[in-house]
């Protein structure tokens, strides 16, 4: 028995209608690989939503500040207590510094600026020569630069104390090199329990942006 051949204009129809099927199977595939990949990306959005919901888990908790009793421009004690409930910015500086020192005061008087309707805001400077810089002297540096005294303490003590409090408390360096008097550039953000959550280099507007930004969280 003969086997039956089809004539070549059958045979091409046919082979035309598989690959056409085939096409349709492959576009098929591609059209729901699309959709639940859309699906996906509209359902599980972790990075946008929880930046949103809690912003405060982008800033570090570093640590607990130990206490401290210190004296301010105006002659009266202060101790970390002071500063309970309270989100401040600290550094440290000298007043006779003709280096960092004033571009350091300045970036901060431009916080205080900024932020001045803030009441839950303060700053805090802490002298690295406090045998030269007595309460009378911070005072006069102060009013130099345009410091509102409500908001913004220069605090001075014992030597030992306020180096012990910025190794120890704060993790900066801080010390001597012959008569040169060291220290850090950073600014430190503290937050209403006395933690440090943020350094930023006083230099780097980038920085200065960036506490800003941390600033603004840790008032909401």
């Amino acid at each position: 028995m003969e086997a039956e051949v089809k004539p070549p204009e059958q045979v091409l129809s046919s082979n035309k209608r598989i690959l056409r099927a085939f096409l349709w199977s492959v576009l098929a595939l591609v059209i729901a690989g699309i959709v639940v990949a859309n699906i996906k990306s509209f359902v599980y959005q972790p990075g946008e939503t929880s930046e949103s919901v809690s912003p405060l888990s982008r800033l570090a908790v570093h640590h607990q500040l130990p206490d401290f009793d210190l004296t301010n421009q105006h002659g009266r004690a202060m101790s970390l207590s002071d500063l309970s409930g309270k989100i401040w910015v600290a550094d440290f500086i000298f007043t006779s510094c003709p280096t960092i020192c004033p571009p350091m005061t300045d970036e901060m008087v431009r916080l205080q600026n900024e932020f001045a309707s803030e009441s839950e805001l303060r700053f805090v400077s802490f002298s690295v020569d406090p045998e030269r810089d007595t309460p009378a002297v911070l005072s006069r540096y102060a009013d130099d630069f345009g410091v509102d005294g409500s908001r913004w303490a220069f605090l001075t003590g014992e030597k030992t104390s306020i180096y012990q409090l910025a190794h120890e408390g704060f993790n900066l360096a801080t010390g001597h090199r012959g008569s040169e008097i060291l220290h850090s550039t950073r600014f430190v953000l503290v937050d209403r329990q006395g933690k440090v959550r943020g350094y930023y280099d006083s230099r780097s507007k980038a920085n200065l942006q960036r506490l800003r930004r941390d600033i603004k969280t840790l008032l909401r």
